[in-house]
């Protein structure tokens, strides 16, 4: 029997990635580090394998590729370097195109819904995308009524009360006249940022405080991850630091843009930092971990890629050639602000309480992108919670998916991924887990019930931003911190431990 080798895969692949499959030599890294794997029909490494016979039938029809979590566990773990999370996404954007019905339909009703929120106001509306998705599931036959009814429809209402969902949407307008005031910004206010990250000495003098600084929120922290926000002004207050919001910044696209459109993924993070240079600032820090991802890795493949960046150039007015730092809001307060100076605030140092740290999957991952060294286990947060008091737990899940892109289009997933992080929390003796994503905060704070129904547990744990336990430690009252929003009460455990007035 003849075997005919096909490159015709490998070949489209490299055109759209210039990642090379036939440097994978399936030694199944990729694999054994994926949270997703049980769900999958073809493991990564049988991805890649199929990719190297030109097996495109076998491929594009699979339920992996719509199903990726985009966790960068397997490119970051590859020995030969291959980006296997960026061919996961060229193969499912090749299946659409060829229109080929995804495996899981759910997934690509969610990126219709979410994109055409962009499209409409720049901004990705959280309510609005979860009416639609709902609409299009119901005429699809997709529509979980059990989950729907059962969850969905009460924790809507809980949301809305809370103000963690908006009526109407956030849009993106630019100024009448066409231009951005400086809005007190100094030129040059940050220093340029080293890479790899190194860690801050503890006794760094607080260089940021009287200082502006460009904030980014991302579109979750108006909406369902409005505590977050709220917590970061008040921090940022007691730390002198102004934070300045781009005037007309567009959401960076998360995975409706990455999964669907790999030029708009990165046109769009693009078009908001031409806003910072129109404001002749170099450096932003922004909270969400999936907006930290995809900023650095859009400003990652222009810089390798001097055509990709002069097509942006060409689209946007634009062109990056790295003067624009951008900073997750941790690393902005570890190594900017620095452990000493954060501490400095401290009124009410956070005696007695064992906290779980979780970074979760993008805040580190790739480390050619991050900067991160020690990206499969961060420190920072961990000393940053021991500077203020409190007991940083080890523990096995702090670098783990949570399912975030996935838990509006395949809730049993994120809600597996989840209880396993939540449960090793327990396991360990937490009191709470402070995490720095609103992606994983909804999963683990919104969603600790109904991991409970599906899974027989009794998780009462809290879930909080690092931010907010910084102003506890800082003697900010609950209510201006947001932690009255939690789904998870954080208010009940931190009154037990004489941190929050009773």
């Amino acid at each position: 029997m003849t075997i005919m080798l096909r490159t015709d895969l490998a070949a489209e692949i490299k055109e759209r990635s210039g990642e090379n499959v036939f440097l994978c030599y399936q030694c199944k890294k990729c694999t054994a580090g994926c949270p997703v794997a049980a769900y999958f029909d073809l493991m990564p490494h049988q991805v890649l394998r199929a990719c190297q016979f030109g097996q495109s039938s076998l491929v594009l029809n699979s339920r992996t590729i719509s199903i990726c979590a985009a966790c960068e566990t397997c490119s970051t773990r590859c020995p030969q370097g291959i980006d296997i999370a960026r061919i996961m996404d060229d193969l499912e954007i090749a299946a659409q195109e060829m229109g080929i019905k995804s495996k899981a339909p759910t997934v690509p009703m969610f990126y219709r819904s979410a994109n055409r929120g962009i499209d409409w106001f720049g901004r990705m509306w959280e309510l609005g995308l979860m009416a639609e998705l709902y609409i299009r599931e119901f005429f699809a036959g997709e529509l979980d009524f059990r989950q729907l009814f059962k969850y969905d429809v009460s924790l809507a209402i809980k949301m809305l009360r809370a103000g963690k969902l908006k009526i109407l949407p956030s849009i993106a307008r630019r100024p009448r006249n066409g231009r951005r005031a400086k809005a007190a910004l100094e030129p040059d206010m940050m220093p340029a940022y080293p890479e790899p990250r190194k860690a801050a000495p503890a006794g760094r003098e607080p260089a940021l405080a009287g200082k502006a600084m460009l904030y980014y929120p991302g579109c979750s922290l108006h909406a369902t991850g409005i505590e977050f926000h709220m917590s970061t002004v008040a921090v940022a207050e007691k730390l002198d630091i102004k934070l300045v919001e781009p005037e007309g910044w567009v959401c960076c696209g998360t995975s409706p843009a990455h999964n669907t459109d790999h030029y708009r993924a990165v046109k769009l993070p693009m078009q908001t930092l031409s806003i910072a240079e129109e404001m002749g600032q170099s450096y932003m820090t922004m909270p969400c971990a999936a907006c930290f991802s995809r900023f650095r890795i859009a400003m990652h493949e222009v810089q390798q890629d001097p055509k990709l960046r002069r097509k942006i150039a060409e689209d946007t007015g634009f062109e990056y050639t790295g003067g624009i730092k951008v900073d997750n809001l941790l690393t902005t307060v570890t190594d900017r602000v620095g452990y000493e100076a954060a501490a400095e605030p401290v009124v009410k140092p956070l005696e007695g309480l064992k906290v779980a740290c979780y970074y979760g999957c993008l805040l580190t991952r790739p480390p050619d992108v991050t900067g991160e060294e020690d990206y499969e286990y961060p420190m920072n947060m961990d000393r940053l919670v021991e500077a203020l008091g409190g007991e940083a737990l080890d523990w096995s899940f702090k670098t783990d998916c949570c399912g975030g892109s996935l838990s509006l289009s395949t809730l049993d997933i994120a809600l597996d991924l989840s209880h396993q992080i939540l449960e090793n929390a327990i396991e360990v003796g937490a009191d709470l887990i402070a995490t720095a994503c609103p992606l994983c905060h909804a999963n683990l704070d919104l969603r600790q019930k109904q991991i409970n129904d599906e899974f027989g547990g009794g998780f009462d744990i809290p879930v909080v931003y690092f931010t907010q336990l910084m102003g506890v430690a800082y003697g900010i009252d609950a209510k201006t911190l947001g932690i009255d929003k939690h789904f998870t009460d954080g208010i009940g455990l931190l009154k037990a431990k004489d941190l929050l007035k009773a």
